[in-house]
């Protein structure tokens, strides 16, 4: 049976805290990196292909799918990120009419998002590559929000992800 020493000890330098990350997306503007207060580390799943056979199931492994990848982000008074994104949403179909982009110049290779220990050190990194924002949220506006903050939130779509750290 374990102990609490034993416990303690796995918790190197007090463990990860989810509050310490950074993220980077090009083409979302410069401040993304100060301005996002949540997002995630990604998922995957593998999926599962049931093959019947005499009463029984063989299940084998399928395709591995990736999840939207989803980033809050504060609002500045320049709306810079908001801008950025809608400008890069604007390049893949436009608002006002049809035109689409007609070739994938629209994909970013690489954006990231790190775990950071607390002397900043990057403790994990998973680089997201042919990505693109399928979703720029709303930004809610109340008379009852006197004390906050402007916030919205990103989703983009991407071909996969690979940890690199």
């Amino acid at each position: 049976m374990a102990t609490i020493d034993q416990f303690k000890a796995q918790l190197i330098g007090g463990g990860p805290r989810a509050n310490r990350f950074r993220v980077f997306v090009p083409r979302s503007g410069n401040n993304i990196e100060l301005l996002a207060t949540a997002t995630s580390m990604p998922a995957s799943t593998i999926a599962e292909i049931t093959i019947p056979f005499r009463g029984m199931n063989l299940k084998l492994a399928g395709d591995r799918t990736f999840d939207a990848w989803t980033v809050s982000i504060i609002n500045d008074i320049e709306f810079s990120s908001r801008t950025a994104l809608e400008a890069w949403q604007q390049d893949i179909a436009g608002y006002g009419d049809s035109a689409a982009a007609t070739n994938n110049d629209y994909l970013v290779s690489r954006a990231f998002v790190e775990q950071l220990g607390k002397d900043d050190s990057v403790l994990a990194r998973y680089e997201f590559f042919n990505m693109f924002p399928t979703s720029v949220g709303e930004i809610a506006l109340s008379t009852d929000q006197a004390d906050s903050l402007e916030t919205f939130e990103v989703s983009f779509s991407y071909s996969h992800w690979e940890r690199v750290i």
